[in-house]
């Protein structure tokens, strides 16, 4: 079972557990605002359609391990309480209603050998990064300490958690990739290879449209993939930084930032970040794990060029037999 929340469709999460049961239990721990107050938030529910659920969180008070919260969410250290309304009630096997910000949560339980299955689902929730990461790490946090409560385990601090969670969803939602290369030549030597047409054509793209300048737009061109890339150039400080947005005409922009740092008036370290992947969970991976290989052939094409005058021709030797 997957423990990570998952995305369904778009702005519809899910997380499914396996409780210690039995059913009844964890049905008084979803509607009883005392027991539901031990793991997610207080507040009386009227059991029909159309009833009136009232949710009062205070996080501090869902494990004796006291932390205060990260300061973007210091608001919420004195609680935080809104009102919703019942969909669809089965008891004990569903439990439907609407949460803030006019989404919808649903609780589904079901036995399964001898424990419940549990499967919460999030609907309607805004299709972005930032409050999926947000949502999955709080519902998985609250997940955590329901089970903690159900096995008489002690809770984890629920901030503590949280933050944990949230570099995970992070990453997942998010992701980013990174490499770097140390090449024996000037710091403005090293710059000027990747602004530079006539010189970043020796070692990646085959064909560029002009010079990287603050700004600008350009077309890079690999002709053996028969491949190009529309570059807007998002920020370039000399012999210090670039940062671009780029993809093919019509498809999915992911971001590239170069940071150049002299070591020493012979050599210099280059980091380069990829951001902006999008798609499902195998996407991403795949698309990270791409795009830092390519920028891996890049380096190294880089330095061989400019510290030994060899073109190794890595990026077109990578596919030999056509487009990747």
């Amino acid at each position: 079972m997957q423990n990570n929340g998952t995305v369904i469709e778009p702005g519809v999460l899910q997380f499914q557990r396996l409780l210690t049961g039995p059913l009844e239990k964890v049905w008084a721990y979803l509607t009883e605002s005392e027991k539901r107050g031990k793991w997610l938030a207080t507040g009386e529910m009227e059991l029909h359609e159309g009833g009136k659920v009232i949710l009062s969180f205070l996080h501090r008070d869902l494990s004796p391990i006291q932390a205060p919260p990260p300061e973007k969410y210091r608001n919420m250290e004195s609680g935080h309480s809104f009102t919703g309304k019942i969909l669809k009630v089965e008891p004990p096997y569903l439990l439907y209603f609407t949460w803030e910000g006019d989404s919808e949560v649903t609780f589904e339980l079901e036995n399964r050998g001898g424990k419940v299955l549990l499967t919460l689902t999030h609907r309607k929730l805004p299709v972005d990064k930032n409050a999926l990461i947000s949502v999955s790490g709080g519902w998985h946090t609250h997940l955590d300490i329901l089970i903690a409560g159900l096995q008489g385990e002690t809770p984890p601090n629920f901030w503590q958690r949280f933050t944990q969670l949230e570099q995970r969803y992070t990453a997942i939602y998010d992701p980013s990739g990174a490499t770097g290369m140390l090449i024996r030549r000037p710091v403005a030597e090293v710059f000027e290879a990747f602004v530079n047409p006539e010189i970043t054509t020796r070692f990646w793209f085959t064909k560029s449209t002009g010079r990287l300048e603050k700004g600008k737009e350009v077309i890079w061109t690999w002709e053996m993939y028969n491949i190009s890339s529309i570059v807007r150039v998002l920020d370039l400080v000399p012999n210090s930084s670039i940062g671009i947005d780029w993809g093919p005409e019509g498809g999915d922009r992911t971001q590239a930032h170069w940071t150049f740092t002299a070591m020493d008036d012979q050599s210099t370290f280059v980091d380069i970040v990829m951001t902006g992947f999008k798609g499902d969970e195998a996407q991403l991976l795949k698309a990270v794990s791409d795009t830092v290989g390519g920028f891996c052939w890049v380096m190294a094409n880089l330095k061989a060029w400019l510290e030994f005058g060899i073109r190794l021709n890595l990026i077109g030797d990578r596919h030999p037999k056509g487009k990747p």
